[in-house]
């Protein structure tokens, strides 16, 4: 019997984590190339991070890191701090590592599931990597549990109405879209013993059609269903994808949200 403690989710998701991991490394070398609303999402998050922060951090944690697009930031505005980068794919660790070199320590590591010897860290980053935790609320106290008193937990990650168009397109015709499930604004999962806040933002980002939107996933590694999801037939997408025809926008509603340590 195994010492090690894993929480009941994360090990009923562990085939998830393993294929989500073998898509993004599947596509990591064309990531840069095919990714426009997370370059965004990323800036835009480092902007509330250094107007959230008073005193520069001695220590940073990066969960899902990908090819390093918040690291750059983080890595420019705190020239000083130890910068500790993770993801859960080794391939997009080492785009990261090409893009940061010294400047970062790299780990092999799933966010939902950190190390936690780790600790003691004054900021806790994260850029659209969150909705693929299966467990967000422990996911986020597990992680709050490695800052350091005063520290900052800061986020982006995808809301409910994310994709809001496709899931209609979908509803429509009585098909379940793939997509996975992403938490409520309204009652965002904040673990019983944290108190954080959230300011939400909605992202048009617009594709010649419903065909290339999905391809778009895809090409992202970000295509990986919902677990239990049944895959539509060629005919059923068909059916899907008409209303997009003439172009499709895909609606990101993205969560920034900010938690305080201990």
């Amino acid at each position: 019997m195994s010492n090690v403690d894993v929480p009941e989710p994360l090990g009923a998701a562990a085939g998830m984590k393993e294929r989500i991991s073998a898509s993004f490394s599947a596509r990591a070398a064309d990531y840069d190339h095919v990714a426009s609303v997370q370059p965004w999402v990323a800036h835009r998050l480092a902007t509330r991070i250094a107007a959230a922060l008073s005193t520069p951090p001695k220590r940073i944690l990066e969960i899902g890191c990908g090819t390093g697009l918040l690291s750059t930031h983080l890595a420019s505005l705190y020239p000083l701090a130890e910068l500790v980068v993770t993801d859960i794919s080794p391939v997009m660790l080492e785009r990261a590592r090409l893009r940061l070199g010294s400047r970062a320590s790299y780990r092999h590591m799933d966010g939902e599931a950190p190390d936690t010897t780790l600790g003691g860290f004054d900021l806790i980053a994260s850029s659209l990597a969150m909705q693929w935790f299966a467990d967000l609320r422990g996911g986020i106290a597990r992680l709050a549990d490695l800052l350091s008193p005063g520290g900052r937990f800061v986020f982006a990650t995808l809301g409910a109405e994310s994709f809001a168009e496709w899931r209609a397109a979908h509803e429509t015709l009585g098909f379940r879209p793939g997509l996975h499930p992403y938490p409520s604004v309204d009652s965002f999962p904040w673990p019983e013993h944290c108190a954080g806040t959230i300011e939400v933002e909605t992202i048009r980002d617009h594709h010649v059609t419903g065909h290339a939107f999905a391809r778009s996933l895809k090409d992202l590694g970000a295509g990986q269903p919902a677990p239990g999801h049944k895959p539509l037939t060629p005919a059923q997408f068909r059916q899907v994808l008409k209303p997009f025809q003439a172009g499709c926008t895909a609606s990101y509603q993205v969560v920034y949200g900010m938690l305080h340590g201990p």
